[in-house]
């Protein structure tokens, strides 16, 4: 409980000088995505204040739930004493009943701050507290045709013909009707948000395009395969002699690739609109997937790829059937395990509405004068708060959350917008967690 009062605030606590019913956003927030403390009696710096009349906060607290929160959210409230000052401690839970709404409002963390959930928030929100998914939903528009899942069943799994009743025991028709899933895997696939857009850049800007392929209108699977296609047609082998013996290698291991490729093709957001981007520099490949971590992950949980929350699970449990992924919860462990004996290091951005894993290329020579080249250009295309941001990053070596607000004369919530984005943009990334967090310039 200790590390509650010293470690700051985090996605998943938040200290409050004194009782507002400003609080009751914070614990919509954490009754619609995941558990959290709101501790009150301290301030934002961690300085133990003290609440007087804890009992009296505690009833006003209840009474402001069961009067403003729609569901009633669970939670618990803890009346403690920490350096002879009184503590009001708020834990609350996890709820099944989404969206828990404040006048038909649902809200969110994002990093420290607690913000209403926009359109598609909310829709995700309703689905999930009945219990479903985008992918589940029914899709009554067309009849739809299945030869390239077809054939990958017959290969793997020695399945001769997809009938309604295969189709049914993968779960792609529910009631007697297909459902989204079912169009994402047809071979004409009609879902407008399930574009995936391959570019191969020339050299490690943006600035020159070598080629460029969008898959629209094509089978999940038949994208999957159309990325490798691209992998083979645009990333360089090398042969190497190592004592006796001749070792290929391969500027982007093919194995990380195809993880990465598979990952934000099962996992992303259908919902929302956006393309899957696969990027092609000499010095990296960067794989963006639309949405950001399912609800019930954290970005810690992600990182370590120990666990699974599938978003969607029916096309996950198909991409496994089929040998496309070998086994859930081990892509990113598979990845950063094909770099351990290389001298670069995948890595790993995630946003509120997006996540990108970029692989370097580990035959290629960084070159300090590469990098401060094209920091200069970075520089060059960004104007106002965001160039002042970059600009301080470069003196200083990196800045904090705080330090932005402080020279960009900024509140909270705009300071972290405006970080989101340049984290977006791939021009900065976040280092350590909550009182070590800060950001630097990505290489």
């Amino acid at each position: 409980m200790w590390e509650l009062f010293t470690q700051g605030e985090t996605k998943y606590i938040e200290y409050k000088k004194e009782y507002t019913k400003t609080l009751l956003k914070t614990i919509s927030a954490f009754a619609n995505y995941h558990d959290g403390y709101i501790i009150i009696g301290i301030d934002g710096f961690g300085n133990i204040i003290g609440v007087d009349h804890s009992d009296s906060v505690r009833l006003s607290i209840e009474n402001a739930i069961n009067d403003n929160i729609i569901p009633k959210p669970y939670y618990e409230i803890e009346l403690r004493k920490i350096e002879d000052k009184h503590m009001v401690i708020v834990k609350v839970f996890k709820g099944d009943n989404t969206p828990y709404t404040i006048n038909n409002k649902a809200y969110k963390r994002i990093d420290t701050s607690t913000v209403a959930v926009d359109k598609f928030g909310f829709e995700d929100l309703v689905l999930r507290g009945r219990n479903l998914s985008y992918e589940s939903l029914p899709y009554k528009e067309q009849a739809l045709h299945f030869h390239i899942l077809g054939n990958k069943l017959r290969k793997k799994l020695n399945v001769s013909i997809i009938s309604d009743d295969i189709l049914k025991s993968l779960q792609l028709i529910i009631k007697n009707e297909y459902i989204n899933a079912a169009a994402l895997l047809s071979d004409n696939n009609p879902l407008s948000n399930a574009t995936v857009s391959l570019i191969r850049f020339d050299g490690d800007s943006v600035l020159n395009i070598k080629d460029r392929t969008v898959l629209s209108s094509r089978s999940i699977i038949d994208q999957f395969d159309e990325c490798m296609n691209f992998y083979s047609k645009h990333i360089n082998t090398r042969e190497i002699i190592e004592e006796a013996y001749r070792k290929t290698t391969e500027d982007i291991p093919k194995v990380a690739y195809r993880e990465a490729v598979a990952n934000a093709i099962v996992h992303r957001d259908y919902s929302r609109r956006g393309d899957i981007k696969v990027e092609i520099f000499d010095n990296r490949v960067e794989i963006v997937s639309p949405g950001g971590l399912p609800v019930g992950i954290s970005e810690e949980e992600y990182l370590n790829g120990k666990i699974s929350i599938p978003r969607n699970k029916v096309i996950s449990d198909i991409f496994l059937r089929i040998g496309i992924i070998e086994r859930l919860a081990t892509g990113i462990r598979r990845i950063k395990e094909y770099y351990k004996d290389s001298p670069v290091n995948p890595s790993f951005e995630i946003s509120e509405n997006t996540i990108k894993v970029i692989l370097p290329n580990i035959n290629n020579n960084f070159k300090e004068e590469a990098i401060v080249n094209r920091r200069r250009t970075l520089i060059d295309e960004l104007i106002g708060n965001e160039k002042s941001i970059v600009q301080y990053i470069l003196r200083e070596g990196s800045i904090t959350r705080k330090k932005a607000e402080t020279i960009l004369s900024l509140k909270k919530t705009q300071t972290i917008y405006l970080i989101n984005t340049l984290q977006e943009k791939g021009i900065i990334i976040k280092v350590g967690s909550g009182k070590g967090t800060k950001y630097i310039l990505r290489k």
